[in-house]
């Protein structure tokens, strides 16, 4: 099922199989379903997006990096941070390589369509400025 969610052709495929899942929750935890039912919108916003790039945009990787990046550096000052300062300089490093790996550099296929999503992002923001 979550496969299918990723690879939906468009919001309202995506829609209707998140609604299935919400069934086969209800079965087990109803209080579950309600919540993830009030976030569908938030958990469908990649569909909105073309289907070359959602992969890349419903993952997390990028975040997961700046976490491993951080358990690394814990790891080698001995299991933790021994100062504030510290902290701040290692998460500004873990910033710095996100931005080298991941914003930089970006994938080809996002590179490819890259002007659609510029219009795509300007044509929503123009919009809700003059809502």
């Amino acid at each position: 099922m979550f496969l299918k969610l990723k690879t939906a052709i468009d919001k309202q495929e995506g829609e209707s199989i998140f609604d299935k899942l919400c069934e086969i929750v209800k079965e087990k935890n109803e209080d579950w379903r309600k919540q993830l039912f009030k976030k569908r919108d938030n958990y469908l916003a990649f569909l909105e997006y073309l289907q070359e790039v959602r992969k890349h945009i419903y993952s997390t990787n990028a975040v997961e990096s700046i976490n491993s990046g951080l358990e690394r550096m814990i790891t080698e000052l001995g299991g933790y941070f021994p100062s504030q300062r510290s902290l701040e300089v290692n998460v500004f490093v873990q910033i710095s390589n996100l931005q080298d790996r991941w914003w930089r550099r970006p994938m080809p296929t996002v590179r490819a369509v890259s002007y659609e999503l510029q219009q795509i992002f300007t044509l929503t923001y123009k919009m809700e400025a003059v809502l």
